[in-house]
């Protein structure tokens, strides 16, 4: 880690501090010096310009973090990412997780070829005719039946004492049981005890790594207020499966409704918890971001009366909690969602200057006409052109969105799927900066 804690220079001081302000500009709705720059990037980008395996970006955090800075601080954009999956395959070994398939994984189901990208594994954790129980109980239904049967590694919880243990005097005793008797439990404890190992390094390795960041002028942050997902996302995505969840909502309507309100509050309290873990990784003075992608939502998974019964309302109360506490929410629209702007412009002319609505595939030009005055938008260059494009096309598909976009501020650049695309082009990602600064500046 040497060379790792240099002092930043007034200069790049200077850079750090009129690039951050430019973001804080955008999302309040007024024009900056000129279009802010704050690419996400997928989680391999980096590996592919520096030519690292995926494996080793699992498996060997400080190389990866030496290289996304070396790859990195060859753009000029005004906010940085952090570093995702980082070393992570240790955390997923010890946990034996199965929903999960990635790079070098030491369980052969869970593995794939050093150089692929990992991949969700979908299940129907939960069934239909369990939701009464997860109802009445979700923390103890959640750590029985759904923590231990994705992580194999904490599979004791399933002998996880029930409430009723905990409703009387001395109610303690049937925890502590289990935790200094039970021959499964202790396993596990030993097991979590090396996986706090493991995570050291890593946490060792981040903070380096922001200071390096830093030094050079380059500020951290988007994602300080966290990642969370909508409820109904979360039930699809991990509990029920996206076909349990479909049927569910003609099926176990109320249920699925009730199980999305108790999410969409656990995660508000999760938040308060959390808190400090997140808003470390960011460099001070940006603004608190919590991205929210959105995965069911779109104009292709259900009808706009779903949406408004099933989707939308749990969803809002969360980004309403989070504005609350501060926080800036940016849900990614993922997939379309042209039939979804009249719900999205009502929800952002109630919180003007509060939220980032970020879009993948949306006509922009559209979506400033109806909001563009109550929310700061983000977007939305197409991963194809970014991958398979030439630079030009990217110059003048960037031209266009400022020129539709940019006027009276409230635009960021960034990509359409997630930012940066895995096998984005180097030259088609400076061919992004370069537009902007050819058309982004705001004559004052």
């Amino acid at each position: 880690m040497n060379g790792w804690h240099r002092k930043m220079s007034k200069k790049n001081n200077e850079l750090m501090q009129a690039r951050i302000q430019r973001v804080v500009d955008a999302i309040n709705l007024k024009e900056p010096d000129r279009v802010p720059v704050i690419p996400q990037m997928n989680p391999h980008f980096v590996s592919n310009q520096a030519g690292l395996t995926q494996k080793q970006v699992w498996y060997n955090g400080g190389k990866n973090l030496r290289a996304t800075i070396k790859v990195l601080r060859q753009y000029d954009w005004d906010l940085y990412p952090g570093v995702s999956q980082c070393g992570f395959g240790h955390f997923y070994d010890v946990l034996e997780i199965q929903n999960f398939k990635w790079p070098g994984a030491k369980d052969p189901n869970s593995r794939l070829p050093d150089n692929r990208p990992f991949q969700a594994v979908e299940g129907e954790w939960m069934k239909a005719d369990e939701y009464e129980e997860c109802l009445e109980d979700p923390t103890g239904f959640f750590l029985r039946k759904i923590v231990a049967k994705q992580n194999l590694g904490l599979a004791a919880f399933e002998k996880f004492p029930g409430v009723d243990k905990f409703a009387f005097m001395g109610s303690g005793m049937d925890l502590a049981a289990a935790f200094l008797i039970d021959k499964d439990f202790l396993k596990m404890v030993r097991k979590i005890n090396w996986y706090k190992l493991k995570l050291l390094p890593l946490l060792i390795t981040q903070k380096p790594y922001k200071r390096k960041m830093e030094s050079l002028g380059f500020p951290l942050g988007g994602m300080g207020g966290g990642v969370y997902m909508a409820s109904f996302d979360r039930i699809s995505d991990s509990v029920r499966g996206m076909r349990g969840t479909m049927l569910d909502m003609r099926r176990n309507p109320e249920e699925l409704k009730k199980l999305c309100n108790v999410l969409a509050k656990a995660t508000l309290r999760s938040m308060d918890s959390a808190k400090s873990l997140y808003e470390s990784d960011d460099s001070e003075g940006v603004p608190k971001i919590c991205f929210i992608p959105l995965h069911r939502g779109a104009n292709s998974f259900m009808n706009n009366k779903q949406f408004e019964e099933f989707y939308w309302p749990s969803l809002t109360y969360m980004m309403e909690g989070m504005i609350a506490r501060g926080i800036i929410p940016c849900p990614f629209f993922e997939g379309g969602y042209s039939e979804r702007l009249e719900f999205l412009a009502d929800f952002a002319k109630k919180h003007k200057g509060k939220m980032i609505y970020w879009f993948h595939d949306i006509d922009m030009k559209q979506v400033k006409d109806m909001m563009g005055d109550s929310i700061c938008i983000r977007g939305n260059i197409p991963a194809s052109l970014l991958i398979m494009g030439t630079p030009q096309q990217v110059e003048d598909y960037v031209k266009q969105n400022i020129e539709d976009c940019a006027e009276g501020g409230g635009y960021l650049i960034d990509g359409a799927i997630a930012g940066i695309p895995d096998e984005a082009k180097h030259e088609n990602v400076l061919a992004i900066e370069r537009a902007v600064k050819k058309y982004g500046i705001y004559r004052k």
